[in-house]
């Protein structure tokens, strides 16, 4: 099986590399990584690997050539395991490598002629694969699995194997020119639009919908790798939604249905709801104050914490901002009724503590004097 040779070592060219019976060298989201074989792997097998990775392959690899990572596979038991776990291993040793450094949506993406890239994300079973196959027909395979781009909007790609789902057996690892994927094209790869993939068998023509950023905010966290490595995590989030013309979502059955509405995808959605990069003081399971990164939009607050993605509306983001201002019960009572008016039933100071207690419960305030 695959043995990951990473931790603390240091890139090694494939000078300083130990001899091995063959190597093959990748492509992946920006990073090089040697794939070494003993001699105990059957030729055939090899071959295999090197065959289903063609659309990565750094091939022939250059005299000299500097490595971020590094897999050593000694032995292979089971051959369809094996070629399977590879896939797996090379990307998540790839998404570790760039941890803090890239945005990596868990998407399949295709790039047109012009170098616009468009990311489809969408958990596991949502038909990531087979869209990526009919798509990538007509348009430049970039992945099947995940799309990593820089804070420039610039698309480094991987390229790996498609991964098809059989019964009973591991996935095959399909090369892209086996499926007829095309190559990508001579131009810069820019990410223009991300599309939530929801796929329903009841939908006919497919649908498309423009997503306010907080509906789309919880899926995008989900589906996006080592988010929280990233600097001003939601509000990143939220820049990155504005630059691409808003979030989409496709609602379709049929993968074959989707070409059509290529342009339709990349058409501007409505302008983007103004907010402001905000401040939420936080602590943590133990206790430990800090403060976490959100994004205010007025009648609600997005804030990430505790790997939690909350949306706060009501009297929430009020009782937050007054908290900024002072922690002193009454003052918060005071701004809440300013704000949104003396409420038509019920106690305001009964009101704003329970919401005190249940986002202080939450860990997004620390402990209010006087109430």
């Amino acid at each position: 099986m695959p043995k990951p040779a990473l931790g603390a070592e240091e890139p090694r060219s494939r000078e300083d590399a130990v001899v091995k019976k063959a190597v093959v060298v990748l492509a992946a989201m920006g990073a090089v990584v040697r794939i070494e074989f003993g001699d105990g792997v059957p030729d055939e097998v090899i071959e295999r690997v090197r065959h289903a990775w063609t659309g990565a392959a750094i091939d022939p690899a250059p005299a000299r050539v500097d490595t971020d990572l590094r897999i050593e596979v000694d032995d292979v038991p089971e051959v369809e395991r094996f070629l399977e776990r590879l896939s797996t291993d090379v990307t998540l040793e790839a998404l570790a490598h760039n941890r803090g450094s890239l945005m990596m949506l868990h998407a399949a993406g295709i790039a047109l002629d012009d170098g616009r890239v468009i990311a489809f994300v969408g958990p596991s079973g949502r038909g990531k694969t087979t869209l990526s196959r009919v798509l990538a027909n007509v348009h430049g395979y970039v992945s099947d699995e995940t799309i990593a781009f820089d804070r420039d909007l610039r698309v480094l790609p991987y390229r790996k194997p498609l991964s098809v789902v059989r019964d009973g057996a591991p996935k095959d690892q399909v090369a892209p020119a086996d499926a007829g994927m095309r190559d990508l094209p001579d131009a810069d790869l820019t990410l223009a639009a991300i599309v939530l993939l929801d796929r329903d068998t009841s939908v006919g023509e497919p649908e498309i919908e423009h997503l306010h950023f907080i509906d789309a905010a919880p899926v995008l966290v989900e589906q996006t790798s080592y988010l929280v490595e990233l600097d001003g995590t939601v509000a990143t989030l939220a820049e990155l939604c504005d630059r691409v013309g808003g979030i989409r979502r496709l609602r379709y059955s049929e993968a074959a249905d989707v070409p059509a509405k290529i342009e339709s995808l990349l058409a501007p959605g409505p302008a983007p709801e103004a907010w402001t990069r905000a401040s939420v003081a936080v602590r943590d399971a133990v206790g430990q104050a800090s403060s976490s990164d959100a994004v205010d939009y007025g009648d609600a607050v997005v804030v990430l914490s505790d790997r939690t993605l909350r949306v706060l509306t009501g009297i929430a983001p009020t009782v937050i901002r007054a908290a900024r201002e002072s922690e002193e019960f009454g003052s918060i009572v005071k701004a809440v009724i300013e704000h949104h008016g003396v409420p038509p039933s019920g106690d305001p100071e009964v009101i704003v503590r329970t919401a005190i207690e249940e986002l202080t419960e939450a860990g997004l305030l620390r402990n209010i004097s006087g109430r």
